[in-house]
């Protein structure tokens, strides 16, 4: 290992060690986070990551009458087919009972590049008006999974816009203060990835999304749920806080 490559890992990890022992997120308490019926947005750097991230959430909002929008920030192509996966991404949708699906058609790992699609979400943001956002964590070891976080961003500065942001996982366990109990929905999120078939070819995301999941139900009292999806919630003025001080 060259010593320049070694001085970057060590100031990182000074970093982030600094960022998380100075921040709340550190231990914050978790409590049972209940999905209501009210107006809310996922955003999805790739098609599966709702359903691998929030699908058994996105389904209890939906059975709550919540009016749910998806946003999908690539266009995945670098995982098959454009067309097939957009397919697939709009029968998992009608599985979790999500009417509304927007694609902004960035290029897929290259998110963090794109110039054009903060102001696409933007418009849609404006369009929804949310209460919620759904987006991966910003700490996520994938790099268009992070970018989705500059996105947001960027499409909310200046902005009159308020709104809770809730960080989900995908790729990164992230620290948590806010849990749902999925058991009910379980068997809807299985089948909406069921529908990805073009990626679950390649690996079982599933299994390692329910494993994951059954985890995160220890945080909770024993007996209360099998199975849990976790989040990071903050509203967007605190959210971009924290990614600031990451970022320092």
């Amino acid at each position: 290992m060259s010593r320049s490559l070694l001085g970057r890992l060590r100031r990182t990890a000074g970093s982030l060690r600094r960022f998380v022992q100075g921040s709340s997120i550190y231990d914050l308490p978790v409590s049972v986070c209940e999905p209501e019926k009210s107006k809310v947005v996922v955003l999805a750097p790739h098609m599966d990551d709702e359903v691998l991230g929030c699908g058994g959430t996105i389904a209890r909002h939906a059975r709550a009458q919540a009016d749910i929008t998806v946003v999908f920030l690539t266009d995945g192509r670098l995982g098959g087919d454009v067309a097939v996966r957009k397919a697939e991404a709009r029968r998992a949708a009608d599985v979790l009972g999500v009417r509304t699906l927007h694609f902004l058609d960035a290029q897929d790992s290259g998110l963090g590049r794109d110039t054009r699609v903060a102001g696409r979400l933007r418009d849609t943001l404006e369009n929804e008006r949310p209460d919620i956002v759904y987006l991966p964590f910003l700490l996520e070891s994938h790099p268009d999974h992070r970018a989705t976080n500059d996105v947001l961003f960027a499409a909310t500065r200046g902005s009159p816009l308020r709104f809770e942001c809730r960080g989900y996982e995908v790729w990164t366990p992230l620290f948590p203060n806010r849990a749902v109990n999925i058991d009910a929905t379980i068997d809807l999120k299985r089948q909406a990835m069921g529908c990805y078939a073009s990626q679950l070819a390649v690996r079982d995301y599933l299994h390692a999304s329910l494993g994951l999941n059954a985890y995160r139900a220890m945080s909770l009292p024993v007996g209360t749920a099998q199975y849990v999806e976790a989040f990071h919630v903050q509203e967007l003025s605190q959210y971009r806080r924290l990614h600031e001080a990451l970022l320092r």
